[in-house]
């Protein structure tokens, strides 16, 4: 299975929406932690549901990937991959002072040649993601950053390129086009 996990804080929403806009269901099951408020999840859904065809998932827990899928990590739990398939919510301590965390999330996984990894860190303040792009990075995985140029806030990015050696720095519409390509080798 193709798993891509896209990780974003400020300024991270408008660059998700413009990469999603007219995408069609793709050989991926796509995880978007984003840093957000549980309030503010379901709208946040709600808006990606609007924008392209792929199944959006607010998940429960327990629920197995499925390529086609978007699963949006509810705001206020960690999203974790048991056995890098199912999904399992928790409300653990914070971590980088965020839940959801996108670093708990990609270290969540495990290597498993059944699997491919991709890695994407958005606009944000902080650190977040930049352990998780490593750990991607060690289970042999692709990682890419969203090119600090072009982000609101670039810490998260520019964190995650000083931690490990990101595969590419891509702008936006280069991001929507890797993302387009996913399983299509």
């Amino acid at each position: 299975m193709n798993i891509l996990i896209i990780g974003s804080s400020t300024g991270g929403p408008r660059v998700i929406f413009e990469l999603f806009r007219d995408i069609q269901p793709a050989p991926v099951a796509i995880i978007i932690v984003q840093h957000m408020p549980e309030s503010t999840t379901q709208r946040f859904a709600k808006r990606l549901s609007q924008l392209c065809s792929m199944n959006i998932v607010i998940p429960k827990g327990d629920e197995d990937l499925m390529h086609g899928s978007i699963y949006v990590a509810p705001g206020d739990k960690h999203l974790v991959l048991k056995n890098n398939e199912t999904i399992i919510l928790e409300s653990s301590e914070k971590v980088n002072f965020v839940r959801p965390s996108i670093d708990v999330t990609m270290m969540s996984l495990t290597r498993d040649p059944r699997h491919s990894y991709y890695g994407i860190i958005l606009s944000g303040m902080g650190q977040d993601g930049a352990q998780g792009l490593s750990h991607l990075k060690i289970l042999g995985g692709q990682v890419f950053v969203q090119d600090p140029n072009t982000c609101i806030i670039k810490s998260m990015p520019e964190s995650a390129m000083h931690l490990t050696k990101v595969d590419q720095v891509l702008s936006p519409e280069e991001i929507k086009k890797f993302i387009r390509s996913i399983g299509k080798n």
